[in-house]
């Protein structure tokens, strides 16, 4: 078995239904008490992979990994050439509460050679679909040379025929799958689904703005997404081959329609996920202004010199401004990444408490929730959130915040801090 775009793939080989080294890592048979923030911590990772799972039918699926090779320890060998050798590991597990069940595992060794160094190449790992349910793939990327070793978790959703993942996404002019669900205004996309002799889909389009995340404490509810589609029209891919999407918004690809599932594929703006028009910059300074203090601003004709002097009010000198303004939208930025769904990610409830308190120091996950922490667990001191997971046919990246009075003090505190002109939880 060849990987994709790569001569380097030396074995693959499936493991027996063990899980070894991580139960002796974690001490645990319930990962859920585990704490996971280094999710939400790129920048504290060796490795920076894209995971991409591809069902194949009702019980074979494929993951798709891509790697930067310049992430890896290379060495001279016997040829006189550099190489790093690595492994990808992968255990199937019924969920976050019960990850010593192991429903399937395998292997694979792989080589990148110095003239790979700085490419990202794709490397694939077949692997069994044994329930018709959601599960949890927990793949280990092992650098030989280093000798160092970090797991990752990549959802499978295999709860129906046309689950998300039964869908994958080319972009024009290229010609592998995309890691991605999203596209730009006008990006040319082609979908196809895992039967290949399927080559029509019924698409609705949702073409709507939503509100931005009340504060925590507030009791604002927010209302279930009407699934009644904007409008509705059918994708031809014989006919058509690649389609342009020319509208923001979000658009749910069918096979059969009495099946609520399917894959949903959302449009942002050209520069998603970073926020760089000035409109964009604007909308994102509500979090920490004053409901009378934004309208004013927002009534001024011109809202870029409005905003920058709202920023400069707040840093107070132009160098400590500079600064103030690159955290902010890198969390922004970072909450497009991590949690957008079926709007951009800094306007939901996680996104909200990222960019006003930053990362989190504890986050435990569950198949139903996220629980994040900031200080130390079990201090009563600390700030809990805690966001239960939404089902709804669009996204499996959908979180609402459990609202609490008691998170007024917090909040104000934190948006005290960055009003005097200091970045809260810098780290």
């Amino acid at each position: 078995m060849m990987v994709k775009g790569s001569s380097s793939f030396k074995t693959f080989f499936f493991v027996p239904a063990l899980f070894c080294l991580f139960i002796a890592c974690t001490g645990t048979k319930d990962l859920s008490v585990v704490n996971l923030s280094n999710v939400y911590r790129n920048s504290d990772h060796v490795f920076h992979p894209d995971f991409l799972v591809q069902h194949l039918s009702d019980s074979t699926s494929k993951l798709h990994v891509r790697l930067i090779g310049s992430e890896f320890l290379f060495s001279r060998q016997s040829d006189n050439h550099f190489n790093s050798f690595f492994t990808i590991r992968y255990r199937l597990a019924e969920a976050y509460e019960s990850i010593n069940v192991i429903l399937d595992s395998g292997r694979a060794s792989f080589r990148i050679t110095e003239e790979e160094k700085n490419l990202k190449k794709i490397y694939e790992l077949p692997f069994r679909l044994p329930k018709t349910s959601e599960m949890l793939l927990v793949v280990t990327i092992h650098d030989l040379q280093k000798n160092y070793e970090e797991d990752f978790y990549v959802p499978v959703d295999n709860s129906s025929s046309q689950s998300r993942q039964s869908f994958t996404v080319t972009l024009l002019n290229d010609s592998i799958p995309a890691f991605r669900n999203y596209i730009g205004v006008g990006d040319s996309v082609r979908i196809n689904y895992r039967d290949p002799s399927v080559k029509k889909y019924l698409v609705g389009a949702y073409n709507r703005n939503f509100p931005l995340a009340p504060p925590p404490f507030s009791f604002d509810t927010r209302d279930d997404i009407n699934e009644v589609p904007d409008s509705v029209f059918t994708y031809d891919v014989t006919d058509t081959g690649f389609i342009s999407l020319k509208k923001q918004g979000f658009y749910h690809f069918q096979v059969d329609t009495a099946d609520k599932n399917g894959f949903t594929l959302f449009v942002f703006h050209g520069s998603f996920p970073s926020v760089t028009s000035p409109d964009q910059m604007f909308e994102c300074v509500r979090y920490i202004t004053a409901r009378r203090e934004f309208e004013e601003m927002k009534s001024n004709p011109n809202k870029r010199a409005a905003m920058d002097k709202f920023w400069l009010d707040l840093g107070g000198n132009p160098e400590r401004t500079k600064v103030l303004i690159k955290k902010y939208y890198t969390r922004i930025r970072e909450s497009n990444q991590y949690f957008s769904s079926y709007t951009e990610g800094w306007r939901t409830d996680r996104g909200l408490v990222y960019t006003v308190f930053g990362k989190p120091n504890a986050v435990y996950k569950s198949s139903t929730a996220e629980t994040w922490i900031y200080g130390t667990p079990n201090n009563p001191l600390s700030v809990n959130f805690l966001f239960n997971k939404v089902i709804n046919p669009f996204t499996d990246n959908d979180y609402l915040l459990t609202r609490e009075p008691l998170l007024e003090g917090s909040w104000m505190r934190a948006v005290d801090v960055w009003r005097q002109g200091r970045v809260y939880n810098d780290n």
